[in-house]
């Protein structure tokens, strides 16, 4: 398999991501669903109007995703090469109808059976994050920093 088809499947088939925010100028973390667009390569996330993550990206909307494999049972190497994805970029708030017509709202539907219910809530919004930068570790000894508008350029990181 290719390092873009395992970076893929690692986009398309993980469930949540965790999302680096500033909160008041100190960085936190949550987990949130997430659902991916290509062509350019774009992140939705559903989030509350309670979550202090939303506030944090109301007011600064620089965040980052990280996407990683669960570590292997078993396996005690496997916590220091788990195949993981790190995003900066921009977030951006979403009307419903604009994430009904960029298609995200389907794609949060068909991933997610408890859609439903959240959409249904109306504190919850949705809010892109545009990725300007990334990094690709495949593996143990594996990185690669990611460019272009799908992320999708790859320059292999060795050893200084």
């Amino acid at each position: 398999m290719s390092v873009l088809e395992q970076l893929n499947m690692l986009l398309d088939g993980q469930p949540v991501a965790s999302l680096a925010v500033l909160e008041q100028g100190s960085p936190a973390v949550s987990l949130v669903p997430f659902v991916v667009q290509r062509d350019p390569l774009r992140f939705a996330i559903v989030i509350s109007d309670l979550s202090a993550h939303t506030q944090a990206l109301r007011a600064d909307p620089r965040a980052a995703l990280l996407i990683h494999e669960p570590p292997t049972p078993g396996d005690p190497r496997s916590n220091h090469a788990l195949p993981r994805v790190m995003v900066s970029g921009e977030a951006q708030f979403l009307s419903r109808e604009e994430a009904q017509a960029q298609g995200f709202e389907a794609l949060y539907r068909a991933k997610y059976e408890i859609a439903e219910m959240i959409l249904g809530l109306a504190d919850f919004h949705f809010c892109q994050i545009i990725p300007k930068a990334g990094s690709f570790i495949q593996g143990f000894g594996q990185a690669f920093r990611l460019r272009g508008p799908n992320l999708d350029q790859l320059e292999h990181l060795g050893r200084a």
